[in-house]
């Protein structure tokens, strides 16, 4: 059996850059055949911002951190920053936090969704994301 934890996420900001922006995110965390989604909502974040906490949060509730993780996003911005091809200019914090958590895995890869192919994982983060983001704020 393939000992790896596989996790899909996204991020969505509703009306994206302004203060007001309604913010969800969603991961989906598959290990052994067995699935568990997370979720949450803000508001006042950007889309990349959002983004980058939903693979945070996805990340930090991984307690064994020695198991390979593969992390699935469809932000290009999330993946080549988590793969140390770019930098977060804007959020400082926020890059700590990732790249902190990053550091305590043993094995961890990520990954650009193929959101053209519309699996139901992916399917399950965009619309869990989308229905938190619609409450964010309430």
């Amino acid at each position: 059996m393939d000992d790896t934890i596989y996790v899909y996420a996204d991020g969505t900001a509703i009306e994206n850059g302004r203060n007001e922006t309604k913010c969800g995110w969603s991961c989906k965390l598959i290990y052994h055949g067995h699935e568990r989604m997370k979720s949450g909502r803000c508001v006042g974040k950007t889309n990349n911002e959002i983004n980058i906490i939903a693979v945070l949060m996805a990340m930090r509730s991984i307690t064994d951190k020695s198991i390979p993780v593969e992390i699935f996003s469809g932000s290009d911005y999330v993946v080549k920053i988590l793969n140390g091809k770019w930098d977060i200019r804007h959020d400082k914090d926020l890059r700590r936090e990732v790249m902190t958590e990053k550091m305590r895995f043993v094995h961890i890869e990520f990954a650009l969704s193929d959101y053209s192919k519309k699996t139901k994982h992916v399917a399950d983060v965009v619309s869990w994301s989308m229905y938190e983001a619609e409450l964010a704020g309430i």
